[in-house]
């Protein structure tokens, strides 16, 4: 039988084994191994994954390249890790607005403002998931995906909701537009900056009034009093 007292998950990071009784834990110690995912993203981010070598992120850790292996077996596994971490993470921040009690209005709202603080909360990591999942190989991309794309899904969910509820224009092509609504919110990596004039908090204001106002039916503008009061309501 084996004598080591480590063992590798699927993401490819080599998990401690839990201590037996009598003996220390040995193996990566998890607080130092999420220090190295930490400094990897930030390489990741600077540089790109491509460009970005085993001996940068170990640079960056103070460590020994050869000492890496101790906790991964290939670069590929930080990028899977930090792409994994964040997308599931990602999936839980939204799951409080898509249950929300309330029309979908309401809810699509409370979905963006829950987007836009995930995003800003998580910038560097959520970038790389944006600019570097089409670096992981095909079977680490499915393992991500593989439960379908609950995230997307969700948002057609509120969108159906909405055009039911006749709050939303009912000509909308549900699939575009959840894409476009995405594809707009996920355009804040390209520019937003923690110390800009927008909080988070407005930054998020600002983007649910252009997506509702945007989507709307002519009955719910007019219910609200007009396009801007609609951008305005909380």
């Amino acid at each position: 039988m084996p004598s080591s007292e480590s063992s590798s998950d699927s993401s490819g990071l080599v998990q401690a084994d839990r201590p037996r009784r009598g003996r220390p834990r040995r193996g990566p110690d998890p607080e130092r191994l999420q220090e190295i995912i930490d400094a990897a993203a930030m390489v990741f981010l600077e540089k790109g994954y491509d460009a970005t070598s085993t001996k940068d992120i170990s640079d960056a850790v103070g460590m020994l390249k050869g000492s890496l292996y101790h906790y991964v077996r290939s670069k590929e596994d930080f990028l899977f890790a930090i792409i994994k971490r964040v997308y599931d993470a990602a999936l839980v921040s939204i799951q409080p607005a898509v249950e929300l009690e309330g029309d979908a209005l309401t809810r699509l709202r409370a979905f963006v403002h829950a987007h836009v603080a995930f995003a800003v909360k998580n910038l560097t990591a959520f970038t790389i998931q944006l600019r570097e999942f089409e670096r992981l190989s095909p079977e680490r991309r499915h393992e991500i995906t593989a439960g379908g794309d609950a995230y997307l899904s969700a948002l057609r969910g509120i969108l159906k909701d909405g055009q039911r509820e006749g709050v939303f224009d009912e000509k909308l092509d549900i699939s575009f537009t959840a894409m476009a609504i995405l594809g707009q919110l996920n355009s804040l990596t390209q520019w937003y900056r923690p110390n800009g004039r927008l909080s988070a908090k407005r930054l998020a204001e600002n983007f649910a009034g252009l997506v509702i106002t945007s989507i709307a039916s002519d009955s719910a503008v007019e219910s609200a009093g007009g396009p801007s009061k609609l951008r305005r309501s909380r």
